[in-house]
C-alpha cells in the first residue's frame, strides 16, 4: 500500500487537496478529523486517554485498509510539535511493521491566503475554523512550523494554486520518489 500524509495547520487546504489526490490515484482518503471527532465524543478533548484513543482509532483503521489490500491512502493531519509525536511514533511503527514507506507532504500558504480560506463560505456548517480571530489564536497557541522529526518532508506552498494544481504537484513529487526507490 502507498501511504501519503498531508500535514499542516487547519485551513491550508489539506482535505480538499487530499480528496483530489485520492481521486486521481484511486486511493482512499482518511482525514484526521474523523478520528478526532470520534475521540471527542468518546473520551472528550483534553481528557486523559484522548491522544491514545485517537491514535488507536487511526492505527486500527489504517491496519484494516492494509489488510484489505487497499492500493493507497491519503491521510490528512494537523501536526503540532511536539505534542503530536506520540501519534507519529505509533504511526511510523505500524507502517514499518507493514513494510510501507510513507510520503510526507507539508502544505502551507501565506497568512493572507490562510485567512481567506478559513473564512470561505464553503467552511460554514463544519466543525472547522471559520474566523480570523480563531485562526490567529490557533496559530499563536500551536507550533505548526516544525517538520515531523526523522522523516523526509516535501514542502509545498500552495498560495495561489488551485486544488487540482496542488494535487498535480504532489502527484509529480510522488512519481519522482517512486522512480528513485525503483533505481535503488
Amino acid at each position: 500500500m502507498k501511504f501519503t500524509m498531508i500535514y499542516g495547520p487547519s485551513g491550508v487546504g489539506k482535505e480538499s487537496v487530499a480528496r483530489e489526490l485520492a481521486k486521481r490515484k484511486n486511493w482512499r482518503l482518511f482525514p484526521q478529523h474523523l478520528a478526532f471527532d470520534i475521540s471527542c465524543a468518546v473520551i472528550g478533548f483534553g481528557n486523559d486517554g484522548f491522544e491514545a484513543y485517537q491514535r488507536q482509532t487511526c492505527i486500527e483503521a489504517f491496519q484494516t485498509l492494509i489488510d484489505n489490500n487497499t492500493n493507497g491512502l491519503v491521510f490528512t493531519f494537523c501536526y503540532v510539535h511536539p505534542a503530536s509525536n506520540y501519534f507519529i511514533n505509533g504511526l511510523l511503527e505500524m507502517l514499518e511493521r507493514n513494510d510501507i514507506s510513507p510520503n510526507f507532504i507539508r502544505l502551507s500558504c501565506t497568512y493572507d491566503e490562510h485567512v481567506c480560506r478559513v473564512i470561505d463560505e464553503r467552511r460554514k456548517n463544519t466543525n472547522k475554523i471559520q474566523s480570523k480571530e480563531y485562526l490567529d489564536n490557533y496559530l499563536d497557541k500551536f507550533d505548526f512550523s516544525t517538520d515531523i522529526p526523522k522523516v523526509k518532508t516535501f514542502h509545498l506552498d500552495n498560495t495561489g494554486m488551485s486544488i487540482q494544481a496542488t494535487a498535480a504537484e504532489i502527484e509529480r513529487y510522488l512519481a519522482t520518489t517512486t522512480e528513485k526507490s525503483l533505481l535503488s
